[in-house]
């Protein structure tokens, strides 16, 4: 068993307590098409759905990122910001770690998210089993590894597979609504709804989530304007994501109507 990770102040997450030598991958899940590898286009993540001891999972498998790639703009002078700290809050991997390591020790995940099983560091024999089986899909080389990730193991979290196709599933908004509002006040904040990231009504990518404590949400790094704007940002996303949505569905049964005048 190992260690709850990140090994830093704040929530944490358990390693996954499956068998991986009994790991089957199913099929690539994401992301799909062709992927840019110009500054800020990295892909997060492969997510793959698997089958672990005859159980399906999703497992997301995370790619590596510089320092540099990830440092947050500092408004203020001098300042104690470690690379640890920036890599703990920042790098996706731990910054997903951080808030499914809350969520579950709050037992939330299955209802505000989706159930999260924990991380696992993949030995070498898997990794070449995914680079066998989808390396022709990869444009990316070597999972975006630097000098410093050199014999780095691939990071990956593994989560309940979403069956539902739909967007919504049978959740109303005002449902979804209220599960990011309930993520807000237990101080996880996704920072990126988009219709893409809910999947029957869920929300499944927390991979640049601020997740509190964080330097985002730190006076000590941020002017409070910046801050307050980070705790909004959900709010504003999800109007955008509501509007959106309803304006499909007001478009679908104006269509209906029309269709049924015609007959």
């Amino acid at each position: 068993m190992g260690d709850m990770i990140p090994d830093i102040k704040g929530p944490k997450l358990s390693p996954f307590s499956g068998n991986l030598d009994n790991i089957d991958f199913i099929k690539s899940i994401g992301p799909h098409g062709s992927e840019k590898v110009s500054s800020g286009d990295i892909p997060h993540a492969r997510v793959f759905l698997v089958r672990i001891d005859g159980v399906r999972y999703v497992m997301k498998v995370f790619n590596f990122f510089r320092l540099h790639e990830i440092q947050p703009f500092i408004p203020f002078g001098d300042h104690p910001l470690t690379n640890n700290l920036v890599r703990f809050h920042l790098d996706p991997f731990y910054a997903e770690c951080r808030a499914f390591g809350l969520l579950v020790e709050k037992k939330k995940d299955d209802l505000l998210a989706v159930r999260c099983h924990g991380y696992a560091f993949l030995p070498l024999e898997i990794e070449q089993l995914i680079e066998k089986r989808f390396g022709d899909q990869f444009i990316i080389e070597n999972w975006n590894r630097g000098p410093e990730d050199k014999g780095c193991g691939l990071r990956a979290i593994i989560k309940d597979y979403i069956p539902s196709k739909s967007t919504y599933g049978r959740r109303k908004l005002s449902v979804i609504k209220s599960k990011i509002e309930q993520l807000n006040h237990l101080g996880i904040f996704n920072m990126d709804i988009r219709k893409e990231n809910i999947r029957g009504g869920r929300l499944f990518d927390f991979s640049i989530a601020i997740t509190s404590p964080h330097i985002c949400l730190s006076t000590q790094f941020q002017p409070i304007d910046h801050i307050v704007k980070n705790m909004e940002l959900d709010e504003v996303m999800f109007m955008i994501v509501e509007e959106s949505e309803l304006e499909r569905r007001e478009t679908t049964r104006a269509a209906a109507r029309a269709k049924l005048r015609r007959n």
